[in-house]
C-alpha cells in the first residue's frame, strides 16, 4: 500500500513539473503611467494596440481619449509626462508618442527609445 502512495506522489511530481506553465504574456498586468497632479491616467488594457486616458478627479473618472498603435501591436509600456499632456507608448516593435493637443501619433525610434525620454512613474 505505501509503494502505491509513492508511485502515485512521484507520478503527480512528474506531471506538474513537465506541464506548461503559465505564459508571461498571458498573466502579465497591464501598463500604466499617471500623472497625479493632472488627474491622468493611461492604461494599455486587454484590447491589443489600445491606450486608454482617463481623467480622474474626486472620486469621478472618465474616458478622455483611446489612442491606437497601428496594426494593433500589444503595448508593454507607457509614460506621461508631469502635467499630463504627453505620452510615450512602447510596443513589442516600436516606439511612439503624443500629445493632448494634437493626438497624432509619431513613431519616435525602435523598441527602447522611450527609456531616453521616459518622463513618468512606473
Amino acid at each position: 500500500m505505501r509503494s502505491a502512495y509513492v508511485i502515485l506522489i512521484t507520478a503527480v511530481g512528474v506531471v506538474a513539473c513537465t506541464s506548461r506553465l503559465p505564459s508571461v504574456e498571458d498573466d502579465a498586468m497591464p501598463a500604466v503611467a499617471h500623472a497625479p497632479e493632472a488627474g491622468i491616467i493611461a492604461i494599455a488594457g486587454p484590447v491589443p494596440g489600445t491606450v486608454r486616458v482617463l481623467f480622474a478627479r474626486n472620486g469621478g473618472m472618465a474616458l478622455v481619449r483611446e489612442i491606437r498603435v497601428p496594426s494593433g501591436q500589444r503595448v508593454i509600456g507607457l509614460s506621461v509626462s508631469a502635467d499630463g499632456r504627453d505620452f510615450v507608448i512602447e510596443t513589442q516593435a516600436m516606439t511612439y508618442s503624443t500629445s493632448m493637443g494634437s493626438w497624432k501619433l509619431e513613431a519616435v525610434g525602435l523598441f527602447g527609445a522611450a527609456r531616453l525620454v521616459d518622463a513618468s512613474v512606473r
